[in-house]
């Protein structure tokens, strides 16, 4: 009874028993927590079961799923941001009518090194030392609210339009590039039937998507990693791989990407510089 009132309250209950007369409570509570020296039916009643038989064990279980929680949101969040950087940087170039902005191979360097080790390290984060101060979370609160989807998306966005501006400045306003009108950038498939005073093969060249690709590596890894030394090596470590495969040719040619200049890395951190304060800012 007590069980049900708490529950019809809307409160999460934890129950718990060792013997034969608690094992309606267990199975109706939330969560059921059976002692280790109880009977079979405790147990097989239980969702949980106390092998030391300490009450203690209970608290730091309750800290640890709470840790768990809160790396698996930032773990979303994370993802959430990138991978929308993404579809936008492709949907964006789609609808403009540029050349791929990213080639297949580039894009799975950006998921599964880029991404991946960042994402990876996230999980590895310490449990803060008031994590037990904090309230519980509402049983229907979500893991990425309405605000912070939207948030996340705008900086999804930003990443998607900041790859384009890359791509678009390689070919449009870079001294050392073609220096092409917009319309001719956007109309580049109709190159080979008409005069030009540039070769068509200009836009086969990897410089403007290897700006892309690395706006989309710096912008990702600009996080605040002081408290997790995993994620702080998995950045360095990401950092070293790209400027491997920039630098190292045959990694180079395997990855479809060329070395870039000063001036190209200068653009690249400028496009990045605002999703860092956003970040260190939340």
């Amino acid at each position: 009874m007590l069980v049900e009132a708490l529950q019809n309250q809307n409160e999460v209950v934890a129950m718990t028993g060792d013997g034969v007369n608690d094992a309606p409570a267990l199975k109706k509570a939330d969560i059921g927590i059976a002692m280790g020296s109880g009977t079979a039916v405790a147990k097989s009643a239980s969702d949980m079961v106390l092998a030391d038989d300490n009450f203690a064990s209970i608290v730091a279980a309750i800290a640890e799923g709470r840790a768990i929680y809160n790396n698996t949101k930032q773990f979303i969040r994370y993802m959430i941001s990138s991978n929308i950087g993404e579809v936008v940087c492709i949907f964006v170039a789609a609808v403009l009518g540029t050349p791929d902005t990213l080639v297949p191979v580039q894009l799975l360097w950006v998921n599964l090194v880029t991404d991946g080790l960042p994402a990876t390290a996230i999980g590895f984060n310490k449990q803060d030392t008031n994590v037990m101060m904090a309230k519980p979370r509402k049983v229907n609160e979500a893991v990425v609210s309405g605000w912070l989807f939207f948030r996340y998306l705008v900086i999804g966005g930003y990443v998607g339009l900041a790859t384009i501006a890359g791509f678009i400045w390689w070919f449009v306003y870079y001294d050392a590039g073609p220096k092409l009108l917009y319309n001719e950038l956007v109309n580049f498939d109709t190159c080979s039937t008409r005069e030009t005073t540039y070769p068509c093969s200009i836009f086969a060249n990897r410089h403007p998507s290897t700006v892309s690709m690395t706006v989309l590596v710096v912008v990702e890894i600009v996080i605040r990693p002081w408290s997790n030394p995993w994620l702080v090596w998995s950045i360095a470590l990401t950092m070293l791989l790209h400027l491997l495969i920039l630098y190292i040719e045959p990694l180079s040619i395997l990855f479809s990407v060329v070395p870039l200049s000063w001036t190209e890395w200068k653009v690249v951190l400028y496009l990045s510089f605002p999703v860092g304060i956003s970040i260190l800012g939340s």
